[in-house]
Formats: structure tokens, C-alpha cells, sequence
């Protein structure tokens, strides 16, 4: 989306023009949803959280001041509600591992997440949205509220750290 388009929709949305939420939507949904995919265990959960998502976007956008990109406003959003998502799991469940549903999913695919899921919360954020999302390092950084430099620093380890876990794991890789 073009910084002119963008600043449109900015202004339809923060005037309630319902076909621009609609648009947002459609043009947001599938990277969040994969995005939310990591980080909760059931496609139900990221369904919910998307809806939360959407609703404090809703909310916030009244006071959104478009400095940073719609994308990077909404997906700090996002990362903000998983954290409220596992803060009220904690109170029932422990953090259990995932459980990715294996269908329509390669075995190759499930291993890799597996992998992934033993990085550090940090490195794993920063791979899934660089790599998953398409997020920018400037993105990111605006969304995890880090510095750039922090954040390339993260990034490069975080690569360092799942190459390591890929060697150990005799996972096969480029």
C-alpha cells in the first residue's frame, strides 16, 4: 500500500467509513492470522485473538497519529494481546507446547516449528515477524518498542540460534 493510499485509509477508518475497515481487513487478515498462528495453540485461539485485535484496533485508531505504518500499528496490537491471551491462560493452564494441527501441513513444516518453539520468546518473535510477516527491521523494532540497532542485534542472533538448533536437530536446511 502506497504512503498516499495508506494516509486515506488512515483517515476513512479514523471516520468510521465502514468499507475501509472491510479493506483493512481483507488486506491484513492472512498475515496476522499466520502471525497469531504462531503464538497461540489452536487456530480457535488465533481466530479469538485476531477478534481482540481488531477490536482494540477499533479503539486506538481515534488516537493512531500514522507516523508508523497501519501494518506495524496493528501487529503491535496483536503482539500485545497474545501477551494477554498467555497471561490468562496462565491462570488455568500451564504454557504447553503448541498443538498444530498436522492437517494440511507437511511433517517438514511441523518439525521446523517445532525447532522454532524452543528459541527464546525474543528470537522467535523477531524471526516469525521478519520472515512469516515481511515486517521490515523498522517494523519490527516499532512493534516489540526496541531500538533498530537492538533489534538487528536480536535478529542476527536469533538466526545464529535457530541455525544452531537446526544443526543440533539434524534438521536439513540451506
Amino acid at each position: 500500500m502506497g504512503e498516499r493510499s495508506e494516509a486515506e485509509l488512515l483517515q476513512r477508518l479514523q471516520a468510521g467509513d465502514q468499507a475501509a475497515w472491510i479493506e483493512l481487513i481483507q488486506s491484513m487478515r492472512p498475515r496476522l492470522l499466520g502471525y497469531l498462528r504462531h503464538n497461540v495453540p489452536t487456530q480457535e485461539d488465533a481466530e479469538d485473538v485476531l477478534g481482540e485485535t481488531l477490536v482494540a484496533a477499533v479503539r486506538a485508531l481515534k488516537d493512531f497519529d500514522g507516523k508508523a505504518s497501519l501494518a506495524t500499528f496493528i501487529f503491535a496490537l496483536a503482539y500485545r494481546k497474545i501477551a494477554d491471551f498467555w497471561r490468562r491462560r496462565q491462570d488455568t493452564v500451564a504454557l504447553v507446547e503448541h498443538q498444530r494441527s498436522p492437517l494440511g501441513v507437511s511433517s517438514r513444516a511441523v518439525e521446523f516449528a517445532e525447532v522454532l518453539d524452543q528459541l527464546p520468546e525474543l528470537s522467535k518473535q523477531v524471526l516469525i515477524l521478519r520472515y512469516h510477516v515481511g515486517l521490515s527491521v523498522g517494523e519490527i523494532a516499532q512493534v516489540l518498542d526496541r531500538s533498530y540497532k537492538g533489534t538487528e542485534s536480536v535478529l542476527s542472533r536469533a538466526r545464529q540460534q535457530l541455525r544452531d538448533l537446526l544443526d543440533e536437530t539434524g534438521f536439513e536446511h540451506e
